[in-house]
């Protein structure tokens, strides 16, 4: 008996030990990366130029642009071979409905990545008061592309990348520059945060709103739990709080402050530190 015990407490010493050696172990960088996903991977609105167009160059994802320090651009400074291998199929058009397409196209890239992020959520929510009613459906469509990337992708590793922003912080973000900000989107839709006219807050509409966002946000991440490969932020993004600077024109997408933001906040879910 105390043979036993002895033995199961050595292998159990031996096991943490072998984890904490794992943990301690140097990060393995990817020699490719790509990106699948809306309006913030493609870096929409976020050049006050060109206010509504896409604006690759300020990915959060695979950007080039130095104020972002973007997760390619982070790997790039890791990992050399990485170097003209990250590739963006985000649109700031796309729903979920949409997202089995750039599967596809990431999947076939002869040059293979080894690391995917996938930001998919923004225009799926209706906000007609019966977005509980279609988390199950949406579940559903992400587990089908998450599991056809990790089959056409078996050896990469895929960050499923929740909603930013805290919707406290979005509130007083907007609300810092004065009515006419708050009116830009005012009206008596559901999920509409300020009222017309006024721009007041309206309570029952910001949680309701807060109900729905957490919804699709436990559907996406039990989409990715579902697949080996595949792993979830943990609400990282989501818990950004966010200050005036960080949003672009019309106050619905990041800007360069804000994309940088969110590109520091994953790549530390991903490597740490």
């Amino acid at each position: 008996m105390i043979c036993s015990r002895l033995g199961a407490a050595f292998a159990v010493a031996a096991a943490i030990a072998t984890l904490a050696a794992a943990a301690g172990a140097a990060p393995t960088y990817p020699n490719a990366v790509a990106v699948i996903g809306g309006a913030d991977a493609a870096g929409y609105a976020s050049d006050p130029a060109h206010p509504f167009q896409e604006a690759r160059a300020n990915s959060w994802a695979t950007g080039t642009n130095p104020a972002v320090r973007s997760i390619y651009s982070r790997l790039l400074a890791a990992n050399p071979a990485i170097r003209g291998r990250a590739f963006n199929f985000g649109s700031h058009e796309v729903s979920v409905r949409d997202l089995p397409s750039q599967v596809r196209k990431a999947t076939l890239l002869k040059t293979k990545p080894e690391l995917v992020l996938v930001q998919i959520m923004g225009n799926d929510a209706p906000c007609d008061g019966k977005d509980d009613t279609r988390y199950a459906a949406y579940q559903a469509r992400v587990t089908e592309a998450l599991q056809a990337l990790a089959t056409g992708l078996p050896k990469a590793r895929i960050l499923a990348v929740s909603d930013w922003g805290t919707i406290d912080s979005y509130i007083k973000a907007v609300s810092s520059y004065g009515l006419g900000a708050r009116l830009t989107h005012a009206s008596k839709g559901i999920c509409s945060i300020f009222a017309p006219r006024t721009g007041k807050v309206v309570p029952e509409h910001v949680a309701y709103l807060r109900r729905t966002i957490n919804g699709y946000n436990a559907a996406f991440a039990a989409a990715c739990k579902s697949v080996p490969t595949c792993q979830y932020d943990g609400g990282a993004a989501r818990r950004i709080v966010l200050k005036p600077a960080d949003l672009a024109h019309r106050y619905e997408s990041l800007s360069i402050q804000g994309l940088a933001k969110l590109a520091a906040v994953e790549w530390k879910v991903l490597y740490g530190g």
